[in-house]
Parts: structure tokens; C-alpha cells; sequence
């Protein structure tokens, strides 16, 4: 994203970073949790688009800005405990950007793309530039947890 200025060191040289996106752990991805047969119900993972029938392509996220103190990889991972009706089990594992004035970019499956403003402090933690957040936080009747969830898998 242009909008992410951060830099990382490489041979002792401080760059631009090259890569602040990540694509949704549910499409293509090896799941977490309970989709790798986890403590009970599985979660669906996309492997073709025509797949993706629920959610839906035009409710289904495939990228988005992750944040340059969460990036570890290039899977963004939606934890999909508590969904739909159990919001004290959210959790974030890992930090979505906030670089477009406390909002984050995402592009669905249909092509679209939307910047989500985040509605609670926790999902926009202090940056800790140069760092890294602690991952796979409890974060109990987050609502930004819960719009990511209804945009990320379903049951298997």
C-alpha cells in the first residue's frame, strides 16, 4: 500500500518496505484452528472461486493492508472463534493497517474493494515501529473481529 511508510533493515540498509499486504488464511491457505480438525467444527477454505458461494464473492475479502508490527507471513488469519453468536471468544491474531486515518484497505473476490474504518481501540493497537505485537490477543466483543469473521469463511 502507498500509504504505508514504513522500512525495514536489509544488510544494514534501511529500505521501503516492499510487501504490507496479506491474503485472507481462508482462501488457498492451511486454516487455523478448528479447520485443521481442532477442538469440533471445521471452517470452510476456498480453493477456487467458484468455491466461494457463502459468503459470497462480493462478501468474501482475499487481501488487505497488514500492519507492519503483525506482517510475519502472507496469510492474514481471521480467528473464527465466536462467530456469529458468541462475541466474548473474538480474538485477534494478527493486526490489520489503519494507515487511511484509522481505516484498512480490503479487496473482495468480486473485484471490489472497500477501506473499513475500525470501530475499537484494540484493533489498532500503538504501533511498536521496528517491533512486533504480540499475536493471537483475546479481544472479547470486538466488533471490527466480527465484521472481519463475516467476511472471511463459514462452516464446513
Amino acid at each position: 500500500c502507498p500509504a504505508d511508510k514504513s522500512a525495514c533493515k536489509v544488510r544494514g540498509q534501511v529500505l521501503p518496505r516492499v510487501r504490507s499486504m496479506a491474503m485472507n488464511m481462508w482462501l488457498n491457505g492451511p486454516g487455523w484452528g478448528t479447520a485443521r480438525g481442532e477442538n469440533g467444527k471445521g471452517w470452510r477454505k476456498f480453493f477456487k472461486l467458484d468455491a466461494i458461494t457463502d459468503p459470497g464473492p462480493s462478501n468474501t475479502f482475499v487481501f488487505l493492508d497488514e500492519r507492519e508490527d503483525s506482517i510475519n507471513d502472507g496469510t492474514f488469519v481471521v480467528a473464527m472463534e465466536g462467530w456469529p453468536d458468541k462475541p466474548s471468544l473474538h480474538k485477534m491474531i494478527d493486526y490489520p493497517a489503519s494507515y487511511h486515518n484509522a481505516a484498512g484497505g480490503f479487496s473482495f473476490a468480486d473485484g471490489h474493494s472497500e477501506i473499513k474504518k475500525w470501530q475499537d481501540s484494540r484493533t489498532i493497537p500503538t504501533l511498536k515501529r521496528g517491533g512486533a505485537l504480540a499475536l493471537n490477543v483475546p479481544s472479547p466483543n470486538n466488533r471490527d473481529v466480527a465484521w472481519m469473521q463475516d467476511r472471511a469463511t463459514r462452516p464446513d
